[in-house]
């Protein structure tokens, strides 16, 4: 476990990494999100912040509340229903217009919702899509942006998924998006797995960007409860503060701040930084840590990293292990680009 103050003197120096970092937090009008954005926003120098929710109140509560953890910080809320991928590809336009580069995304969109399959018009499950399609369509559109990070001061070029990391499972190769088979438990199943092996697809594909997916443990408050039935909702209020007494969670502010190394320390650099910057890698790893961490691959530096709420790495995975030596990436970065394409006609032909 990395230790709490060694997290937060982490989070301190980033501020070394320059003025004017450019970050996406996407479902950040709640829970993990907004926390980890705050953090973020309060030890980043004159950063450019985009926020993505649907909720307009929730996003001016937050961005009143960042005004006082830093009075330089520029902060846009872009209000989308990221269940959706066409508001993802018109988000991600938008932030091509104004930015040149993106240096950090950081993705924790998602629901309990506990209904069946839910497809949109765009032909897939609107939980599915949360925690995986518009995930990596987000990095997808934006690698560009990321690219051109990493090619200029500070030359640092990162993406955090918080979801799942180490629940991986079997994946049904005969129904990857679960349009035959679906179940909450077999989404949740598919979805951290491909997340998980989509970290190692995107670092072979731009070695100077850090990919990484983390499991945040279980979170005191978080916005994805508001999915859950009234009675579901009635006892995770009685649950929480018992979790929280029990040591069994995690705070908010604990969880921000764990999330936030995770996305700029220097112990998950990419697989090839930038020689130009030693910034590239990251903020400079704290005394008394041993850089870098082993990747999702078990090979330290590898630029792709599957993280325990500890900062640790979740470890070994005989599955995942299996699945690369079948090269199972390669399959799931197929699927994957062809549900792009097809949901791309769906909404051109509307």
């Amino acid at each position: 476990m990395v230790a709490l103050d060694l997290v937060h003197a982490s989070n301190a120096q980033l501020r070394q990494l320059g003025p004017g970092l450019v970050a996406l937090f996407v479902g950040a009008t709640s829970g993990i999100g907004e926390y980890t954005a705050k953090a973020f926003i309060e030890n980043a120098l004159s950063p450019r912040v985009y926020i993505v929710g649907r909720s307009e109140s929730a996003a001016e509560r937050i961005i009143n509340e960042c005004k006082d953890l830093n009075k330089d910080g520029k902060i846009e809320f872009l209000k989308a229903d990221v269940s959706e991928l066409g508001e993802v590809d018109r988000v991600c336009a938008e932030i091509t217009k104004k930015e040149s580069h993106i240096n950090l995304i950081v993705q924790s969109q998602g629901n309990m919702s506990l209904r069946g399959r839910d497809e949109s018009h765009e032909g897939i499950d609107r939980k599915f899509t949360l925690s995986y399609y518009s995930r990596m369509r987000f990095i997808s559109n934006l690698l560009p942006l990321l690219q051109s990070a990493a090619t200029q001061p500070p030359h640092f070029s990162r993406t955090l998924s918080v979801f799942n990391a180490g629940f991986e499972g079997k994946l049904n190769f005969k129904d990857l998006e679960l349009k035959n088979t679906f179940s909450a438990a077999r989404c949740a199943t598919h979805t951290t797995t491909m997340n998980s092996l989509m970290t190692e697809e995107f670092s072979k594909r731009q070695p100077a960007t850090t990919f990484a997916h983390s499991w945040p443990a279980t979170v005191v408050t978080t916005g994805l409860a508001r999915e859950l039935p009234a009675w579901a909702r009635v006892a995770m209020n009685v649950l929480s503060p018992l979790l929280s007494l029990s040591n069994l969670a995690v705070s908010n502010e604990e969880t921000g701040a764990r999330q936030l190394y995770i996305a700029t320390s220097g112990v998950y650099p990419p697989a090839k930084p930038s020689e130009n910057s030693p910034l590239a890698s990251g903020v400079p790893a704290p005394k008394g840590l041993h850089a870098p961490m082993l990747g999702a691959n078990v090979v330290a530096g590898s630029g792709a990293y599957l993280v325990n709420w500890n900062d640790e790495p979740t470890g070994k995975q005989k599955l995942l292990q299996e699945y690369r030596e079948k090269n199972v990436g390669a399959t799931i970065w197929e699927h994957t680009m062809g549900i792009f394409e097809r949901v791309a006609e769906i909404n051109q032909g509307q």
